[in-house]
């Protein structure tokens, strides 16, 4: 069960629901189905047929990418161009087409991040991503390896641009340092609290102490009276008669 996406009990059973899961095919072919199939059959001899829905990443535009927020693919997008690397392709890759095609990568990831899909971090994490990715595809390809890495890499920020940059990191920076001091001082509270009851907990223990001595002391008292007691009635020879 620590495999299910949930668990609730029916009756005297369980009902197991699975997590939704997919195939990610990051390469085109023709071959790939619609979903893959599995049979299964359980120990009481009962059968169930599983579909997983695959998901074939060079099928969806770069449109369909940016509609759907598919950042994870952006990497593996250049893989579509690979077939018109060849040698002797009626329709091979021209450095005008690859510089439109990272244009648009390029501004797609820029919304991602000016609309929040994108952290700064994760924006420039993907971009590295698809730098290797291009390194990795036209490495045999070094106009076109060059032109992928001047397109992707870092660019120069201007003084102004760095400072107010700068500036909202080092914001965001106290903004989360004061955070932890509010929940440290929400930990210190509880710590002083723990801290009083603890205290507490120490000035009852004494107060039980305190009577259990009394308590010790009352009893000895009452002893010792008790054998005074018996000690006069043996002395006027009452405790002998009775």
């Amino acid at each position: 069960m620590q495999h299910t996406a949930a668990a609730e009990q029916e009756g005297n059973g369980f009902v197991m629901r699975f997590p939704r899961s997919v195939v990610i095919y990051p390469e085109k072919n023709r071959k790939i189905p619609e979903s893959l199939h599995c049979r299964i059959i359980f120990q009481d001899g009962s059968e169930h047929f599983y579909q997983i829905p695959t998901v074939r990443i060079q099928s969806y535009s770069l449109e369909k990418i940016h509609e759907k927020h598919l950042n994870l693919f952006i990497s593996y997008i250049l893989l579509r161009l690979r077939p018109r690397l060849r040698k002797k392709i009626k329709n091979p890759l021209t450095r005008k087409e690859l510089t439109e095609f990272i244009g648009e990568v390029m501004i797609i990831l820029g919304n991602e991040l000016e609309q929040g899909y994108l952290t700064r971090k994760e924006y420039d994490d993907y971009v590295n991503l698809f730098r290797r990715a291009a390194e990795k595809v036209f490495e045999k390809h070094d106009d076109f390896r060059k032109e992928a890495d001047r397109m992707t890499k870092p660019i120069i920020e201007l003084p102004s641009v760095l400072q107010k940059r700068l500036y909202e990191e080092n914001d965001e920076l106290i903004a989360r340092n004061k955070a932890l001091m509010a929940d440290n001082d929400a930990l210190m509270a509880d710590n002083d609290a723990l801290m009083a009851n603890n205290d507490a907990l120490m000035a009852n223990n004494d107060a039980l102490m305190a009577d259990k001595n009394t308590l010790l002391a009352d009893l000895a008292e009452k002893d010792a009276q008790l054998a005074r007691m018996k000690e006069l009635l043996k002395q006027h020879h009452i405790l002998e008669c009775v």
